[in-house]
């Protein structure tokens, strides 16, 4: 009874001096006077230490802004809690409570009335309606409330109008004055209420964070909280909008952060950019590259039809001509008409890369009769076809009459009837290839000079033949030209192997 008593008259004693101040135009402190609890530098202080918290099995954590160990952790049972201290500078008759909040889950640990309280301070010592100011969260309604109580007859109170969800960062502002009692959350107002009595502190109670500080109402709280602030006046909601949208005060952190997210677009532009840039270049080369391919093969072909209708075979034609027309003139007209529609032909398909099989070997069977005619059956021609070969096979137009010119002309005639000429034309199939074998058993090759001669010719069907396989990749065709010997090794002919692919015919 004596100490309740004692306790009674400090209190009483305590309010009675602050009153007579207040008619006195006396503050014990400046009205501007402002406690902050911003944990920015890592460590649980007021900003400029004029109060000095203790801090009871809490820990630092992340803030609502990501920067680490910036804010403070309450773990929700009875030996975790923030003690802010008794001086009167947390205790201001008219002031504004302002901090953020993450409220982690409900704890149902302890007794009493179903709440997790989230800041106190009494004005008694009784276990009721003993509040100066109080913050927590309630059970049953979801929502956060702020109280403030003279006695069990005087109580003003306010909450949220939505439910919390956890897990999310809140900023709670409670403002109180004689007359009137304000809470707010992210800087919109919830409720204005009447209050219309004094504020009283217990001068021996502290301002606890994170624990109810009651026996009988014994409750915690499990989360964050982070920029506790306590002003010795009632800021305007202006200001409370002001404290809910400040930025983040690690400012170097916030300039890296930008500094980072830019500099990563940018350089992701850049890199795209320099992707685009090296992607247009190969494809600029790789067209350049293949026009210059389609033109020489162009220039190819050309040369390629030069070579087929020279100077030299067209005058022999018509030598040959003249002669039947004196000998045998239905004859002549058969030579006429085979030798113009050979012209024709190999001007037609002259400007195509590519003919079907049966086109070419037509071409090779007139350009075989033609010599035949000429040269009065000197020699034999065979023409094999396998059954497996399909004739409408695309393959390079006009790759075979320079080795068949070259067969009869510097294979088959210079023998002069040491042995029977023969000229074998095969087509096979193999794997993914179509093999044509062009095969005399003449002289063999040797430096020639004759008039007619054309190795030019060979030459050009060999670059025309690079020049599609480097147009088309995937593609090999391939020629090959193989020197025949008999039991003596004296040579005994030419086989020419022309490998045309068809794998992506």
């Amino acid at each position: 009874m004596k100490k309740n008593a004692l306790l009674l008259l400090l209190i009483c004693a305590w309010n009675i001096r602050a009153s007579a101040q207040a008619r006195a135009g006396i503050s014990p402190v400046d009205s501007m006077t402002t406690l902050s609890f911003d944990f920015d530098d890592h460590r649980i202080e007021e900003k400029h230490h004029r109060v000095s918290p203790k801090p009871v099995g809490v820990s630092l954590t992340n803030d609502r802004f990501g920067n680490e160990q910036s804010a403070v952790y309450v773990h929700g049972h009875l030996y975790s809690y923030l003690n802010l201290g008794t001086s009167p500078l947390l205790k201001p008759r008219k002031g504004t409570i302002s901090l953020w909040v993450n409220h982690e889950r409900k704890v149902f640990a302890g007794k009493g009335y179903e709440s997790n309280p989230i800041m106190i301070t009494k004005n008694s010592t009784g276990d009721d309606f003993n509040d100066s100011y109080v913050l927590f969260y309630d059970f049953k309604s979801e929502r956060f409330m702020a109280f403030a109580s003279k006695d069990s007859t005087e109580q003003a109170g306010a909450n949220s109008i939505e439910k919390v969800i956890f897990n999310r960062w809140y900023h709670l502002v409670l403002t109180y004055d004689d007359t009137h009692l304000a809470f707010y959350i992210n800087g919109e107002l919830q409720l204005r209420s009447r209050k219309n009595f004094e504020t009283v502190f217990n001068p021996l109670d502290s301002v606890i964070v994170g624990h109810g500080a009651n026996k009988k109402n014994e409750r915690y709280m499990r989360g964050s909280l982070d920029d506790i602030r306590i002003f010795h006046h009632v800021l305007t909601q202006q200001e409370i909008m002001d404290l809910y949208r400040a930025p983040n005060p690690n400012k170097h952190k916030v300039f890296m952060q930008e500094f980072l997210r830019y500099g990563g677009i940018i350089l992701v532009l850049i890199l795209i950019i320099v992707l685009l840039i090296i992607r247009n270049k190969r494809n600029l080369k790789k067209q350049k590259e293949q026009f210059v391919l389609i033109n020489r093969i162009t220039e190819l072909e050309l040369k390629v039809v030069k070579a087929q209708i020279n100077p030299h075979f067209i005058s022999n034609c018509l030598a040959a001509i003249q002669e039947l027309i004196y000998d045998d003139v239905d004859k002549a007209g058969q030579y006429i008409a085979k030798f113009s529609y050979f012209l024709r032909q190999v001007l037609n398909y002259s400007d195509r890369n590519y003919i079907t099989l049966s086109e070419e070997l037509e071409i090779v069977k007139l350009n075989v009769e033609l010599e035949e005619l000429r040269f009065k059956d000197q020699f034999s021609f065979e023409f094999v076809i396998d059954k497996q070969v399909d004739t409408e096979q695309r393959i390079p137009a006009l790759i075979s009459q320079p080795f068949i010119e070259n067969a009869i002309w510097h294979g088959l005639l210079p023998l002069h009837n040491k042995r029977p000429a023969r000229l074998m034309v095969r087509v096979t199939r193999r794997e993914n290839a179509i093999c044509m074998e062009i095969e005399d058993n003449g002289v063999g090759r040797r430096p020639c000079a004759e008039p007619g001669a054309n190795p030019k010719g060979t030459r050009l069907v060999l670059d025309k033949i690079e020049a599609l396989n480097r147009l088309s990749k995937g593609v090999n065709h391939h020629i090959d030209i193989i020197d025949l010997k008999d039991e003596n090794g004296e040579a005994a002919g030419t086989k020419v192997l022309i490998l045309i692919d068809t794998t992506q015919s």
